[in-house]
């Protein structure tokens, strides 16, 4: 009985390893679509990165340019308000007005460049944000490449058992054929009880 108990072990332990190797194939498979997935994800993120770094700098060379003339502005306006012929000749043709629209220029001028500002600092948050995710990304697609470098060791593991525990079980079953086939030849209980206690 111990030999009839040994082989269906044996062959049980080579039915789990073929599961085994059939379960892990099909998360291998599973695993590498996501990690090209990932791959394309992550390459479609560094360029966008670089898009968006591009735009930002394109942004901040704007917003300076704009603070560059808006200075030149302010010091213009302050230069002819300290010139009294000037004053005194735009209250007379023209009623102050253009020494009103230009503070009112100027006055514009300060609240663009503060929402400049508010959207450089907006944009550089939104790039260090692109760059921490991305970086995420990279350290995960890393360890998704692990576990499935790991995974088809395992899976080699499990074919190789497969095939010895199919092997063995064949080999015992050819050497224990004799004393099987008594025991399950004997009809009789007892010559069977007794086939078994040997």
């Amino acid at each position: 009985m111990g030999k009839v108990l040994a082989l269906l072990l044996i062959i049980l332990l080579a039915l789990a390893s073929g599961a085994g190797y059939l379960f892990l194939t099909e998360k291998i498979t599973a695993g590498e679509r996501q990690i090209a997935d990932g791959q394309r994800q992550l390459e479609q993120g560094q360029s966008a990165l670089e898009e968006g770094k591009a735009k930002l700098e394109a942004g901040k060379a704007k917003l300076e340019a704009g603070k560059r003339e808006l200075a030149e502005g302010k010091k213009e306006y302050e230069q002819a308000k300290d010139n009294p012929f000037l004053v005194l000749a735009d209250k007379l043709l023209q009623g102050g007005k253009g020494f009103k629209e230009a503070r009112e220029q100027v006055a514009k001028g300060d609240k663009q460049v503060a929402k400049g500002d508010k959207q450089v600092a907006k944009g550089d948050k939104q790039v260090a944000d692109g760059e921490r995710r991305l970086d995420a990304g990279e350290l995960e697609l890393r360890r998704g490449r692990e576990q499935l470098r790991l995974a088809k060791g395992a899976r080699v593991a499990c074919a190789v058992g497969a095939a010895f525990f199919a092997s063995l079980s064949i080999v015992l079953g050819f050497c224990w054929r004799r004393s099987l086939a008594r025991l399950f030849m004997h009809t009789d209980p007892k010559k069977r009880d007794e086939v078994c206690a040997r």
